[in-house]
């Protein structure tokens, strides 16, 4: 396996395991993250709760995967990630284009409501889990340095994390309303 598919394996890992623990890691996570997606209108109402659990256990089977340090689990990784944040991402946009407001509950807690930025996010993280995915198919092509292993699979796994946190640090640079002051 080459350090570029250690490295988006990091990634992937941190962006699925920070999603599945916001999404139930604490009480009423998994009621507040079912609920969001009730204003989607992408399935039938009494089915929200089944695609809710469906969507976290798809996301913690990836994570088991990517950990799993098998390159055919690593695949089956990689293209379960890609099949997942593509259908992310046509969701929000459709979302997005409808004008239906739905506050982000991808990784837990968000006051932020989902935007063409969230589309964006998960397209280009969609991409780069199906290049991961083709190198990993493509067979060995260097990587044989542990080191080096461990090293890209940690580049891959601070920038995961930071993709989970990409809407505080939007937040930084966006106007300040002026306080009024009487």
């Amino acid at each position: 396996m080459n350090y570029f598919a250690y490295g988006v394996r990091g990634l992937l890992t941190v962006v699925f395991l920070i999603a599945v623990a916001g999404k139930t890691g604490r009480a009423g996570a998994f009621s507040a993250f079912a609920d969001s997606l009730r204003p989607l209108a992408v399935v039938p109402g009494p089915a929200v709760r089944a695609v809710a659990l469906a969507v976290v256990t798809a996301e913690g089977a990836v994570c088991l995967a990517l950990a799993l340090p098998y390159p055919a689990a690593t695949l089956a990784g990689l293209l379960a990630a890609t099949a997942l944040l593509a259908v992310f991402a046509v969701v929000i946009a459709r979302s997005v284009a409808g004008e239906t407001t739905v506050r982000c509950r991808c990784f837990g807690r968000s006051t932020a409501p989902l935007g063409r930025a969230h589309v964006v996010r998960n397209g280009l993280l969609a991409c780069v889990a199906g290049t991961g995915a083709a190198a990993v198919a493509a067979g060995p092509a260097g990587g044989s340095n542990a080191g080096m292993a461990v090293v890209a699979w940690c580049a891959g796994a601070v920038a995961g994390g930071l993709v989970t946190v990409l809407e505080d640090l939007m937040s930084l640079f966006r106007p300040v309303e002026p306080s009024v002051t009487e």
